[in-house]
């Protein structure tokens, strides 16, 4: 994901709705305290859109600053360059290794949306999520558990036409459990957060381009339509 303008105009869209939901309804299950002072991070911030036009107004009014990383340089770049100000900034960084000196017990809010499935060793994320959050700071992360994408990657990866775009095996990390949702749980726990709720539930994202291995329905105007369908995590917890 290296190009920030077509991740705009063709990942972003559909996903929206979806976290703007997910916001309305989890949020106000980890705000805390009353003072207007506070700082949140973005984990895997992409171009920067979905941190400026969905994350930040809904938490403006308490934050001194949002923080979105990504690990990706053009779209760190094209983040800072079009979303950055006063309040905002955007920082090439990969949390999942390792936390940046300036960043731990820094954040009362983390987030992350439709990222962290990315990431392998999720013990070593969530340490390091726990690590970055202030004394009961809370984070709340949404992302893929198991998806039909997952095998399509990898069966598209095998053919000999396209193995040389598609360089790595892409498995999710929860691709092949068989609970994930009790996985993430003691993950959780073990990782030391408090307060925690974890949940799988199946979302639909439509407006697909055409790919034969995708789901299809025929829409009102009789024409076939491409979505897919994930089974996403809905985990949040606090730092004691």
């Amino acid at each position: 994901m290296n190009k920030p303008d077509l991740y705009t105009t063709h990942a972003t869209p559909n996903k929206i709705e979806y976290y703007r939901r997910i916001l309305n309804t989890y949020l106000p299950k980890i705000r805390h305290g009353n003072n207007k002072n506070k700082s949140a991070l973005d984990i895997g911030c992409g171009q920067g859109r979905i941190t400026h036009d969905i994350i930040l107004p809904y938490i403006k009014q308490e934050i001194d600053e949002i923080i979105g990383v990504d690990i990706t340089v053009p779209m760190i770049e094209h983040a800072q360059n079009t979303y950055a100000n006063d309040q905002i900034n955007f920082k090439l960084a990969n949390v999942a290794q390792s936390v940046p000196d300036d960043f731990a017990a820094r954040f009362d809010y983390i987030f992350s949306f439709m990222t962290l499935q990315w990431i392998l060793d999720q013990w070593s994320l969530f340490s390091n999520i726990l690590k970055m959050l202030k004394p009961n700071g809370s984070f709340l992360v949404t992302y893929i558990a198991k998806s039909k994408m997952t095998d399509i990657y990898n069966e598209v990866r095998n053919i000999e036409v396209y193995s040389p775009y598609i360089p790595y095996r892409r498995y999710a990390p929860f691709h092949n459990s068989e609970d994930p949702q009790q996985e993430l749980t003691s993950i959780l726990r073990d990782t030391g957060f408090e307060d925690i709720h974890c949940e799988v539930n199946p979302v639909r994202f439509d407006n697909y381009n055409h790919a034969d291995r995708m789901c299809t329905v025929t829409g009102a105007n009789g024409e076939e339509e491409y979505y897919i369908e994930h089974n996403m995590f809905i985990a949040h917890g606090r730092r004691i």
